[in-house]
């Protein structure tokens, strides 16, 4: 059964489909009219009242339409931009015949629906004179996304064949996916690259294929990349602590006690400790300590050389 159309929805389709009535049929009887339209003669006094505030940007005298009903007889002038039935533009129709194309898509199991979608097409396109048939699809395969969903919802490992537009190339690669977002109209993929040993982001239209692996393949290749499905980090933090919970994704820390946190980058280790400005002290692994104290060493070098000039 269909979906009954909202109150306003029917009440703008009527007052719309009133203007080139009512010209057509000058001097017609409020009773005849409200009957023409299904609806009581009380109804059918307050859309007319509503027309008869209604008109050009000024809203005077001059641009509002000129209605006459107070006689029980309904009569019109002055609403020239309203007199005929809405008509459609070549962009219109074309925006009209792809949004209907995507929508035969998604209800092609539906042949009553398809049927009615093509019947609409064909008339929209004869009304425009568009010979050619439009068609558009998503460039996401639907197939594609629910294996990702089901991947990540079942933990598992996907192995995708990935066409990079920046080197223009295809790449197949081993990847744990984490979630799904849509920016900017576009889907991408946040997943754990087992060849890059680090977060990557896929746009999940330049996946060509992908396969999920099966459980036995999975635990072999997690034995495999141990060394390189991140790590674990200690620190302590000193101050500010809620800010330090929210800058390394922690839910539960303490002052002065020291902290474990899992990580794949280095890089972000390191860059989150020196944005702490010394409110997170990094405690182990010692070779990215030792990094960062060579970083800060080197920083502090230049800002002294700079005040001796």
């Amino acid at each position: 059964m269909a979906k009954a159309k909202p109150a306003p929805i029917i009440h703008t389709e009527r007052l719309l489909a009133l203007v080139p009535f009512i010209t057509a049929h000058q001097g017609i009887s409020l009773k005849d009219l409200a009957a023409a339209f299904d609806v009581t003669t009380k109804t059918m006094n307050d859309d007319l009242t509503t027309l008869w505030m209604c008109g050009l940007p000024g809203y005077t005298a001059l641009e509002l339409m000129d209605l006459s009903f107070d006689s029980g007889y309904v009569t019109i002038r002055n609403a020239p931009t309203l007199k005929a039935p809405r008509s459609l533009g070549m962009e219109e129709i074309v925006a009209l015949l792809l949004g209907l194309s995507l929508l035969k898509d998604s209800v092609n199991e539906n042949k009553d629906l398809v049927d009615r979608i093509n019947s609409l097409a064909t008339r929209l396109g004869e009304k425009g004179g568009i010979a050619a048939k439009f068609s558009v699809s998503n460039p996401v395969s639907s197939l594609i996304r629910a294996q990702i969903i089901a991947a990540i919802t079942e933990q598992q490992t996907l192995s995708i064949a990935y066409h990079s537009l920046y080197n223009d190339e295809f790449s197949h690669r081993e990847v744990k996916p984490l979630e799904m977002r849509i920016d900017g109209g576009v889907e991408y993929l946040f997943a754990y690259c087992y060849k890059a040993s680090a977060l990557r982001v896929f746009r999940i239209d330049r996946i060509e294929s992908l396969n999920i692996l099966d459980n036995a393949t999975d635990q072999l290749m997690d034995k495999q990349t141990t060394a390189s499905d991140g790590f674990y980090s200690s620190l302590i933090f000193s101050s500010r602590l809620r800010l330090m919970k929210e800058r390394f994704d922690l839910q539960d820390a303490e002052v002065n006690q020291e902290t474990t946190i899992h990580s794949f980058s280095k890089q972000w280790i390191v860059r989150s400790v020196f944005a702490s400005s010394g409110s997170a002290d990094l405690q182990a692994p010692s070779e990215i300590r030792a990094e960062i104290a060579q970083k800060a060493q080197s920083l502090l070098k230049r800002y002294l050389a700079l005040q001796k000039i």
